[in-house]
């Protein structure tokens, strides 16, 4: 891991920032706490922006779902992009975009809150 390379990514601000996303999500599960160390529940007030929602372990892989499918998902319906970079969940896309991506994983998380607890 010595060296860095560099990455170009092409296209829309939406397929540039998923692109991004799964980048991040494939280095992180390489090279754990990568970008994940210390990151905690941010909110972006930018009309695009990310944001960032730290997950239990258990309400990840709720919300993952089954290959992805919960995700997927959550995603369409929100508007939103949703990638999961180790245990935190990244919400890419519009201000309202995100908000109701992250409603809708909070609702997602609400249904097994008596193990885990809530998100902010």
């Amino acid at each position: 891991f010595g060296g860095s390379e560099r990455l170009a990514i092409f296209g829309d601000l939406t397929g540039r920032c998923g692109a991004e996303l799964k980048v991040m999500a494939a280095i992180e599960a390489k090279i754990p706490g990568y970008y994940t160390t210390n990151l905690g529940d941010t909110k972006s007030y930018d009309e695009w922006g990310t944001d960032t929602v730290p997950l239990q372990s258990d309400q990840l892989s709720y919300a993952l779902g089954k290959k992805g499918s919960t995700r997927r998902k959550l995603a369409r319906a929100s508007g939103s992009i949703l990638e999961y970079v180790g245990s935190v969940a990244f919400l890419a896309g519009t201000l309202q975009a995100r908000r109701r991506g992250r409603e809708y994983l909070r609702w997602l998380c609400d249904q097994i809150c008596c193990k885990t607890g809530r998100i902010s």
